[in-house]
């Protein structure tokens, strides 16, 4: 995600579509001083509506539209002639009040309208920085927060491609309000290509076998998995490009999570024992190591319906799966998840 698919996920926030509300009033205050309030509908900052202030207060009552078409960006209008775009508040006109306080840029009451805030912010400040991983989080953490409210409709589709099988899994809950709605069909579309790979679908416990570790002695999986700790079985190869890529990623999940109850059993699809032993001493990767050093026909690859890697399996503590293909950012946020209060 860079510069420029930031900006349009701002301007897509004033682009979605749902059924006709009787919208809540929004009510505010501002500094004393300030006589008018505009009200932006997207963030291009043009052609406003105006509110009276009187007292420091303001009140603001929309007209029935489309439930989320009405965002709304308010601004002092001392801020707006001075150009301040960090003298906002954001706001969604649904059927909960909410209360906007533009002297501290904060919103309460409405759930959607306080996550709607947060989240605007946030994106204006990664299109000052450039920091398109950020800008992903900050997306992905208003979707999952706010599940049981249309929000997902915004942001899904603008970061689908980045979220987990698991992640897809619980965003198209049975009733989820937003299921039906045009703009989620890309994402559907994905969740359904990932149910294809049925063995590793959340909430089923993992599939056993053995394989040797790297002196050649056997091991199982269960001496690992379903022991009380959550575990990451990481399907990989020294030949493959992107999962070396994606090590770095890896080791550091390993050492923050690792005190705190987290293993990676980690599955080899090598066929030559030389070049596997030299990408883990070489990678530095401190965690269990299996391969039958039997390539694409790997006991792996058919048990888990693996077809490409890098691929993996994130396994609670009683050895069920709760997520899958967790790659870059995503593995560490579903992790701090997890261990967010161990």
């Amino acid at each position: 995600m860079n510069k420029k698919t930031i900006i349009t996920a701002l301007f897509a926030v004033a682009a979605m579509a749902g059924q006709a509300q009787n919208q809540a009033s929004i009510q505010g205050i501002v500094q004393p001083e300030v006589k008018t309030v505009y009200v932006f509908r997207d963030l291009s900052f043009r052609n406003p509506d105006s509110i009276t202030v009187t007292n420091g207060r303001w009140e603001y009552r929309p007209a029935a539209i489309p439930m989320f078409q009405g965002l709304c960006i308010f601004m002092s209008d001392k801020a707006y002639k001075q150009q301040d775009l960090d003298g906002f508040a954001a706001a969604v006109n649904d059927t909960i009040p909410s209360f906007v306080d533009l002297t501290e840029g904060t919103v309460t009451g409405s759930k959607v309208s306080v996550a709607m805030n947060k989240t605007v912010k946030g994106l204006l400040a990664c299109m000052k920085n450039n920091t398109k991983e950020e800008a992903f989080r900050i997306m992905r953490k208003a979707v999952m927060d706010n599940l049981d409210s249309m929000l997902p409709l915004v942001f899904v589709p603008m970061i689908a491609d980045g979220l987990s099988f698991g992640d897809l899994q619980r965003i198209f809950y049975s009733g989820a309000p937003y299921a039906d709605q045009p703009r989620m069909e890309g994402a559907k579309e994905r969740l359904a290509l990932l149910s294809g790979q049925y063995v590793r679908s959340i909430g089923k416990p993992f599939i056993d076998f053995a394989m040797n570790d790297t002196i050649g002695n056997e091991h199982r999986l269960s001496e690992w998995c379903g022991k009380g700790h959550y575990v990451l079985v990481d399907f990989w190869a020294s030949w493959c490009g992107p999962c070396r890529a994606e090590m770095p990623n890896v080791s550091a999940c390993y050492e923050k999570y690792h005190p705190k109850g987290f293993d990676i059993v980690a599955i080899s699809f090598d066929s030559k024992k030389d070049a596997w032993l030299r990408a883990i001493n070489n990678m530095k990767m401190p965690w269990i190591h299996l391969s039958d050093l039997a390539g694409w026909e790997s006991i792996a690859a058919t048990t888990y319906g693996i077809k490409s890697i890098p691929a993996n399996i994130l396994l609670d503590d009683e050895g069920k799966i709760v997520d899958i293909d967790l790659r870059g950012d995503v593995l560490d946020m579903r992790l701090e998840e997890i261990f967010k209060d161990k």
